[in-house]
């Protein structure tokens, strides 16, 4: 837990400041979708809804910090989660509390990631492996991968975020499985403002 202080003090500690930030980011998104669960009387299907907001910070050193919260189907709850974003980020890979990203965002790039995107459940999943693909022409791009959680299965998911203006991207994804015949889905939109 100390060495968690220490990273995020790290850029200032080395004499970063605001006016060496190259960008800030705030991403609000809602969603909903159905997954599984299962007891002694076989696999029910669970509907739900989800919601969160991200705020991050992207220095010119490579770091980046920020925060993502949401609102997340826990059983017949509702749970509520805060959690850091924490990374040594170059632009061209990515590596800190969120996963792994090798590739530039505005280029094709690959990544293993976690718990970093809104909504939780219904964005591009808790848990997912992937890639992105750009268009260049329009600042929009495409994410085709896989997610889990709260799904019972890994199921095929797709991402499409869509320039609207400059630093203003829509972003629409969904997800699609099946566990022991019970459809496992979900859908979200939203909105990410780079400031």
């Amino acid at each position: 837990m100390r060495y968690l202080g220490l990273l995020i003090l790290l850029p200032y500690i080395m004499g970063f400041t605001l006016a060496d930030s190259t960008y800030s980011e705030s991403e609000f998104g809602v969603g909903g979708g159905q997954y599984t669960y299962s007891d002694c009387s076989g696999a029910h299907k669970r509907n739900f809804i989800d919601g969160g907001v991200r705020a991050t910070h992207k220095f010119a050193a490579p770091f980046r910090i920020g925060v993502t919260a949401g609102v997340f189907p826990s059983g017949d709850r509702t749970g509520i989660l805060f959690y850091p974003d924490l990374a040594m980020d170059n632009g061209s890979l990515s590596l800190g509390t969120t996963g792994v990203r090798i590739g530039s965002l505005s280029s094709t790039f690959f990544e293993i990631k976690g718990l970093d995107e809104v909504p939780f459940s219904t964005g591009r999943g808790a848990f997912r492996i992937g890639m992105g693909l750009p268009f260049k022409e329009t600042g929009s791009h495409v994410w085709l991968g896989a997610n889990t959680v709260p799904y019972q299965n890994w199921g095929p998911a797709i991402g499409f975020e869509c320039k609207l203006d400059d630093g203003e991207f829509l972003f629409l994804n969904g997800r699609y499985s099946e566990h022991n015949s019970v459809p496992e889905y979900g859908l979200s939109i939203g909105l990410r403002l780079r400031h």
